[in-house]
């Protein structure tokens, strides 16, 4: 699928009614068939790794699991009803997730991400792990006096790090809502000096 743009799609393929896990990568799918959510009843797996012009993933009602790397296009993610786990590599063009009532853990990695993207103020993740800048962890680390917080207060349960070097977790911040605690290696004068 390396050179397909388009998908050249069959509606009648035995396979797709069984078909739990799919794994698309290095291809320049400009869209998923339009047929694959509906043929493709049990799966429950989904991975798209370097996919270039895909812009929307939509419509997987048996969707469970879903791990995007890198699709650099990718702007949107809809009506994903008993999606649970979501991770998110390297999407720097998502502005909109929503229809994922379930998700239970989502995992963000951008280490350059300055600020939580607009879409958490609208999902409500049990766990998320974060690896971003430094700027967003001590933005994360002052807790509910942070402009931050209200995009990650009401997750139950949060680990936020930034890399220095080769250690990707370096600098942490752990929070959980119930009971309160906010635990991080970020001290107050380095948050106050910004470096």
């Amino acid at each position: 699928m390396v050179g397909w743009e388009e998908w050249q799609w069959e509606e009648q393929v035995q396979a797709f009614p069984v078909l739990q896990e799919l794994f698309l990568s290095q291809c320049k799918l400009k869209c998923l068939p339009p047929g694959l959510a509906s043929q493709a009843r049990a799966l429950n797996k989904l991975s798209v790794r370097y996919v270039q012009g895909l812009i929307s993933l939509e419509n997987f009602s048996s969707l469970v699991e879903l791990g995007l790397n890198e699709d650099l296009d990718l702007e949107r993610i809809t009506n994903l009803p008993r999606l649970q786990k979501l991770t998110i590599e390297e999407c720097p063009e998502l502005k909109v997730l929503e229809g994922v009532p379930a998700l239970q853990r989502l995992v963000l990695a951008e280490e350059d991400m300055e600020s939580l993207p607009e879409y958490m103020g609208g999902i409500n993740p049990r766990h998320l792990e974060l690896y971003c800048s430094l700027e967003l962890l001590i933005s994360i680390a002052a807790g509910q006096s942070g402009p931050e917080w209200d995009m990650f207060s009401h997750v139950e349960h949060v680990k936020a790090y930034a890399r220095e070097g080769d250690n990707r977790k370096k600098w942490y911040v752990l929070y959980i809502a119930n009971p309160f605690n906010l635990e991080t290696n970020v001290s107050r004068s380095f948050m106050s000096r910004g470096t």
